[in-house]
């Protein structure tokens, strides 16, 4: 594995990513509340793990350079395509926006491929995990997601609410799952949905609430958590490591939480989406398959409940 920094780039490649489909039409409202920044200026390393997603991702890329700033923001993109075209195409582009270009050479799975990124941005106070398809639209997204988190120290992983390029929601809150409902949302998508989950917040009742797990497309986490943790799971290929960060983050003793007080912008499209015909012909399909297996292995077949938090939300 090799990191390069701005223009000091070698060749070779990158491959994987995992977006977001929209799942409801619903308009989004938010109830306008004021957090109160954190004193001190904070370092939050951003990581992308890109997966032959290039065009999407020097538009994320561009769209996290307008940001204000008020906090320390340091990048790395994790290049598992192992393809030369792509890493020329993001080579140029780390050396425009001064990002560290990690370059593994094969395709390390979305789950390592974060921890490595991480690996590469020593001494920050938060993570953030984002997906090449993330837009950051308005330009203090990121300094109000850091003053969310860092004024509610009981705060150990929070998400901006997503919505799709049509302007549509993103599903990205969840409960723990059940065998028996991921089969029920292969087989029925819109009957697995859990987009209700969000109704509080896109109804405008509150700007935050507590969730089991949050998908980690878009997701600040607190580095002192994620050091604790390892990092993500490194069971997991491609799918599951996050429900698995959810599940340690409330045994910790922190919360899962996701925001209306900040969005982001997906591309609208789920890796894991697609019925069951789907395994014989997607090889991301399989991965899901062998990963929901490993996790039921290691969790059991029934969902289980949160730690209970005083002042957290049911």
């Amino acid at each position: 594995m090799r990191a390069y920094r701005g223009a000091t780039s070698p060749q070779h490649s990158a491959k994987n990513s995992a977006s977001e489909r929209s799942v409801s039409e619903r308009s989004f409202r938010s109830s306008g509340s004021v957090v109160e920044a954190f004193p001190e200026p904070t370092t939050v390393a951003i990581v992308i793990v890109n997966y032959f997603k290039a065009d999407r991702l020097l538009e994320c890329v561009r769209s996290l350079a307008r940001q204000s700033g008020a906090h320390k923001t340091t990048l790395a993109v994790v290049e598992n395509s192992a393809d030369a075209d792509e890493h020329r195409r993001l080579a140029t582009a780390a050396a425009e926006h001064d990002f560290v270009l990690v370059n593994p050479g094969a395709n390390l799975g979305y789950t390592k491929g974060c921890n490595l990124g991480v690996q590469s941005l020593t001494h920050t106070d938060f993570v953030v995990l984002c997906n090449p398809d993330i837009i950051w639209d308005e330009p203090d997204t990121i300094d109000r997601l850091i003053d969310i988190a860092a004024s509610d120290p009981s705060i150990g992983v929070l998400a901006p609410v997503q919505v799709s390029d049509d302007g549509a929601l993103v599903e990205t809150a969840r409960k723990f799952p059940t065998l028996l409902h991921q089969i029920k949302r292969r087989l029925w998508p819109q009957h697995g949905s859990e987009i209700h989950l969000i109704d509080p917040l896109a109804e405008g009742r509150t700007d935050l609430i507590d969730v089991d797990w949050l998908q980690s497309s878009c997701a600040l986490i607190r580095r002192s958590l994620w050091d604790q943790l390892g990092g993500l799971d490194q069971r997991y290929f491609l799918f599951m490591s996050d429900v698995e960060l959810g599940r340690a983050t409330w045994n910790a003793g922190l919360r899962v939480c996701l925001t209306s007080s900040v969005r982001v912008r997906a591309d609208g499209k789920r890796a894991s989406a697609g019925g069951f015909r789907a395994l014989l012909t997607s090889r991301t399909q399989r991965s899901h398959l062998l990963d929901a297996i490993r996790y039921y292995l290691a969790n059991g077949f029934r969902s289980g409940r949160r730690a209970e938090l005083p002042g957290s939300s049911s």
